[in-house]
């Protein structure tokens, strides 16, 4: 019988980032999550995603601080749980990394519009973490997710046309996810590449309403030209959720399909 996944978690007090948390603790996997306050995590995890206490102390490591500290993000890809007998060397790293990384705009004072606190944050922390790995090369390469968002596809409009006026405020945040994403996409194939395969899951406008449930949701992949059959409006942060979770984190395997990538469109 094969050991549970291990996964770690970055922003894993985002909305789309916690429901797939949860629903990996639910399943006994053996989680890591760096956050800057444990209390807040342990809050959300047994007050919005219903999981008992039990399960959270049998389940997660929450180590606190910083998605920019390589000390930090070392510590969560390669937990001492991983590596009893020599934590401070060994070399296996979680299966699977979830990074769920993002800021909300901010009013400025003097800006007409809001801007982004942090315009880089999400391209930093890859940063980080593909930085971690290529420093301390895990035995088996890890699979690495991020949440992205459509409106940046390179083949062309991947949005409905009336949403078009809206995505062009937020071209800041879209320019972070394309670096975001352009870093994942060239690690795979690197050699030595620091993971194994990749997904990028592109999630439509969020929005903070309740889980439809995955049946509901519309997605396609892209694959050299626009993922035509997920082209929509909105799709809730916990329904995103709930994707990444049944469709990536539940088929995955460890150490197979290396040096592939999957880019994933989702929408209602």
């Amino acid at each position: 019988m094969s050991s549970p996944k291990s996964v770690a978690f970055f922003g894993a007090t985002g909305g789309s980032t916690a429901p797939c948390l949860a629903s990996c603790l639910k399943a006994g996997y053996t989680c890591t999550a760096l956050v800057r306050n444990a209390s807040k995590l342990t809050e959300l995890l047994e007050t919005s995603q219903s999981v008992s206490s039990d399960l959270i102390s049998m389940h997660l490591t929450i180590i606190v601080g910083n998605v920019k500290d390589s000390a930090s993000v070392t510590q969560t890809l390669f937990p001492e749980s991983l590596n009893p007998t020599n934590p401070t060397g060994g070399n296996k790293s979680v299966d699977l990394i979830i990074s769920g990384i993002g800021c909300y705009p901010v009013q400025k004072r003097w800006y007409s519009f809001p801007e982004q606190e942090d315009p880089t944050l999400c391209q930093d922390a890859i940063s980080t973490i593909l930085n971690a790995l290529n420093s301390r090369p895990p035995l088996v390469k890890p699979g690495l997710v991020v949440v992205s968002t459509t409106g940046i596809s390179k083949y062309g409009r991947d949005i409905p046309l009336l949403m078009v006026p809206l995505y062009r405020f937020l071209h800041t945040a879209h320019q972070d996810k394309i670096v975001m994403e352009n870093l994942v996409i060239k690690a795979v194939t690197e050699d030595p590449a620091p993971i194994g395969s990749y997904a990028v899951v592109r999630a439509s406008l969020l929005t903070v309403g309740p889980a439809l449930g995955v049946d509901k949701i519309r997605w396609d992949i892209e694959d050299g030209k626009v993922a035509e059959k997920a082209i929509g409006y909105t799709i809730s942060r916990a329904d995103v959720g709930g994707f990444v979770f049944e469709k990536v984190v539940v088929p995955f395997e460890s150490g197979k399909n290396e040096r592939t990538g999957k880019v994933y469109s989702i929408t209602y």
